[in-house]
């Protein structure tokens, strides 16, 4: 294993613990202000952020290289309404007391992104990838024909 390979895997490692664990925590514990503002401030924040390393990276000739290009402006528009969709989602989900079926939508994700890059973008499937799109497409027949409570 390379460094790089082992630090981004102890990156991933960390940031799955603190969005699954300490994120679960956190977000039970300021749910009282209700999910709407939860996420609006968590966008406003990460806007925030957003400002403060594009400064201390002096990145901001790629910002405005983005803001004014307006075919990128777009995408980014799309992928951060997606995000913040995927927060409200998921915050929502916390505050319900329904996080067992939140977390299956972020364990079926990545398959389902394999899938979609297969069937888009024409990328080849080995085995373990074909057995994993199986696996997971009956893990959903199964929850959506024997979970008599809910769909998650």
């Amino acid at each position: 294993m390379n460094k790089d390979f082992s630090k981004g895997l102890l990156l991933t490692s960390l940031g799955s613990f603190w969005w699954g664990f300490i994120g679960v925590i956190y977000f039970e514990y300021v749910s009282f202000i209700g999910h709407v503002e939860l996420v609006v401030h968590r966008c406003l924040w990460t806007a925030v952020m957003l400002i403060i390393t594009t400064t201390f990276l002096s990145k901001w000739n790629v910002f405005l290289e983005i803001v004014f290009n307006l075919k990128k402006l777009i995408f980014l528009f799309i992928s951060g309404f997606l995000i913040f969709i995927n927060w409200a989602i998921w915050i929502y989900a916390v505050a319900t007391e329904r996080i067992i079926d939140a977390s299956f939508g972020y364990f079926i994700m990545p398959i389902i992104s394999v899938l979609l890059g297969n069937i888009f973008f024409k990328e080849r499937l080995n085995n373990k990838r074909i057995f994993s799109i199986i696996l997971v497409m009956i893990s959903i027949l199964f929850l959506i024909f024997f979970n008599l409570k809910s769909l998650p």
